[in-house]
């Protein structure tokens, strides 16, 4: 199944589609670029329909404004043996010759040496196969020239350092998944500010780490898709089959299909037979199988509510319609450059709940550079007061912004119970506690507490009792949940499987169940303090 963009709701206010400059780019790659291996080595490299929709789609969009390119980033996932390798020396290519940037810098990036001269050597031979080509480029031993622009393109693999100081116009990172770090990526990222349209893609297969920073572009990318994120600039193209329990319908052919576009082309149908075979043969091969060739992330932490179901349950409210309510708070305090958030629970007469969520991250975090799940998005959402997310002033958490923020919301709302993940906390607990008055009571973090707690709010969000405002931090912490499981089938949410926060759930989970914790602690009570009881027995 093809993940993408809705291209037919890009503002045509800002954009266009230039028609010739897509076609250009396909005609230069299917006029001067060819097969260099097996039967069709020397031929013409002839784009397959989905690889002609990337191409055009990430060169034919454009800005009204300065006739610039609409996309600076693109990300590619495909499976194993769908050219990926090919297409990415034929879109370097036309980046040296194409483009029209003088001066141009272009790398290629892989995780490794071997794989980084893989690549290089495509490209010199389609050179040498291509009389023109040949005229206009001059190859070296790690790198390509073209002189009559002074550009060059070299290949480099993350083994490798001295880049900083570079001044890119193109770069390509391949199969991302295998790099140790994000270290390449970001050198390349980061060296592309001084031009007027560059372009960095990254294309990659799925992979086995959900802690990686491939995963984490894959899951940015994913949440543009979805709109939960909003970056104008970034193309995502994501192939992938379903992850069904039932066999017969994770190996169907038509599951195969939706993450392998060219199926029946490069991809020859008795290769992936005998890929099924194996996997149903060998269950130790079963999540190579689905990570190489379903493009399907393996890893033993499993993704928890679905964005659906949460949007299902958006209502439309603000704290003016809750003034004066009782209500539930969870309180979950990060490390002190981090997101930090205060949710609180509130029971309406009709057995629902809504929510209010309140965040706060130094202004100097969120405007790190190496936040790139949340983007530019901290930014944009703090500057929407109904989204209630802060920007203190101070580099480390602000405990005072917070407390006063607390203070405030217990002059709108009756706050029955705080509770709270103990893990530096104490402090700012203690002060609101002695000075407030507020009652705190300390909530686990492990299987124990979490996984009843988890497993209500998932049925309250399923069953639609569980309500909310459509925060876009909740919602964005929400997309980044990862549940992990022990042998006895509990679960709880896992802060190390990646580096985008969930600290606002987190809350959410504590403020909801704490109120049914203290809701059935007051039937308990009622129970044995009614003059109708005895050791069990009613009277009458």
């Amino acid at each position: 199944m093809k993940h993408t963009i809705d291209f037919n709701k890009i503002d045509k206010t800002k954009y266009y589609f230039d028609e010739y400059t897509a076609d250009r780019a396909v005609r230069f790659i299917e006029s001067f670029c060819t097969h260099v291996k097996g039967k069709l080595a020397g031929k013409p490299y002839i784009l397959q329909d989905w690889e002609k929709e990337f191409i055009s789609n990430l060169f034919g969009w454009k800005r009204k404004d300065n006739k610039l390119r609409k996309y600076r980033e693109a990300f590619l996932m495909l499976p194993r043996k769908n050219s990926k390798t090919t297409l990415s020396s034929a879109i370097s290519l036309y980046m040296i010759l194409g483009d029209g940037e003088k001066g141009g810098e272009g790398y290629f990036g892989a995780s490794n040496r071997e794989q980084a001269r893989i690549s290089f050597d495509i490209m010199s031979a389609m050179i040498r196969q291509n009389p023109n080509l040949s005229k206009y480029l001059e190859i070296f031993r790690n790198s390509i020239e073209y002189k009559k622009s002074n550009s060059f393109f070299k290949v480099v693999s993350s083994e490798a350092g001295g880049l900083h100081g570079a001044n890119l116009s193109f770069a390509l990172v391949d199969e991302y998944h295998v790099h140790k770090n994000s270290e390449l990526y970001d050198v390349f990222k980061t060296s592309m500010g001084a031009r007027e349209q560059p372009l960095l893609i990254t294309i990659t297969t799925a992979g086995n780490d959900r802690t990686s920073p491939c995963f984490e572009l894959y899951d940015y990318g994913k949440k543009i898709i979805e709109g939960v994120i909003e970056d104008e600039t970034f193309l995502p193209v994501i192939y992938e089959a379903e992850d069904y329990e039932d066999f017969d319908k994770l190996f169907s052919i038509d599951n195969i299909k939706k993450a392998n576009p060219s199926y029946g082309k490069s991809i020859k149908e008795d290769y992936i037979t005998e890929q099924v075979h194996k996997a149903k043969s060998m269950p130790s091969y079963l999540n190579t199988f689905k990570q190489l060739h379903l493009n399907i992330w393996v890893d033993n932490s499993e993704s928890w509510i679905q964005n659906s179901d949460w949007m299902g349950n958006k209502v439309d409210y603000d704290e003016e319609d809750l003034l004066g309510m009782e209500c539930w708070a969870g309180l979950d305090l990060a490390n002190n450059r981090d997101l930090n958030a205060f949710v609180l629970v509130f029971p309406l007469p009709n057995g629902k709940l809504r929510t209010l969520t309140y965040t706060f991250i130094p202004k100097e975090s969120a405007e790190r550079k190496d936040n790139i799940s949340a983007g530019k998005a901290f930014i944009g959402w703090s500057m929407n007061k109904n989204n209630h997310l802060y920007l203190t002033d101070k580099r480390s958490r602000d405990d005072d912004f917070i407390y006063n923020k607390i203070e405030e919301l217990k002059g709108k709302f009756i706050i029955r119970n705080i509770a709270y993940d103990r893990w530096g906390a104490d402090q700012l607990v203690f002060k609101i506690e002695s000075e407030l008055g507020l009652k705190f009571t300390p909530f686990g973090q492990g299987y124990k507490s979490m996984s009843p707690a988890i497993k209500k709010v998932e049925s309250l969000v399923i069953e639609g009792d569980l309500t909310h405002n459509n925060n876009p931090v909740l919602k964005w912490c929400l997309s980044n949940v990862r549940l992990v499981k022990d042998d006895a089938g509990n679960v709880k949410t896992s802060k190390e499987r990646s580096k985008e926060k969930i600290d606002a759930v987190q809350a959410l989970i504590m403020a909801t169940y704490q109120y049914y914790l203290d809701v059935q602690e007051e039937l308990e009570n009622k129970e044995e303090d009614s003059p109708y009881t005895d050791n069990g027995f009613f009277f009458v």
